[in-house]
């Protein structure tokens, strides 16, 4: 730490000689004032320390409301009350994320057969008027016998039976 001077071991010599009735060496002594300096600057770390957590917790108590409520159910109720919203706008969030990736899905499916099928677009009126029904585990699209009386044909609800290359021919609509 610092030096010792003469008149401060003499001090302590004194102060000891009183208190417990032994003389004290000058080893002793400088021993004794350099433990006494250490535990002077020791206490006074921890006094600065003790005041920095008590303005701490001043600090602390300061910013902390308590609420108090009359029963259980008012206290569920805040908190319902805080979370609701938030959860609400979450989910909504996710049902809209579900939403648009199963429906950009099903378009880019839609889009990846009409690509690939370059006549699809003929079949629109076919496919809106159309009855399909299940019949031995197979879909079956149904069509009744056109009469060539009539003139026009139902698109998507009747054939015309052609004998002479003997093959059923269904409208599809007229260009």
């Amino acid at each position: 730490m610092g030096k010792i001077s003469k008149e401060m071991l003499t001090k302590i010599k004194g102060h000891f000689s009183a208190k417990y009735g032994i003389e004290m060496d000058d080893w002793s002594a400088m021993v004794m004032t350099e433990i006494s300096q250490r535990f002077q600057f020791l206490t006074h770390s921890v006094d600065k320390s003790v005041t920095q957590i008590d303005e701490a917790a001043k600090n602390i108590k300061g910013e902390v409301t308590q609420i108090t409520f009359k029963n259980k159910q008012e206290a569920f109720g805040l908190g319902v009350g805080f979370s609701a919203p938030i959860a609400g706008a979450c989910s909504f969030i996710a049902a809209l994320i579900f939403w648009y990736q199963t429906s950009t899905e099903e378009y880019r499916q839609l889009k990846r057969i009409a690509q690939a099928y370059g006549n699809v677009h003929s079949y629109k009126i076919l496919m809106q008027e159309g009855e399909i029904v299940k019949r031995e585990g197979q879909y079956c699209l149904t069509l009744t016998l056109a009469d060539k009386g009539a003139g026009d044909i139902l698109i998507g609800k009747e054939y015309v039976f052609d004998g002479r290359t003997k093959r059923i021919l269904i409208p599809l609509g007229r260009n």
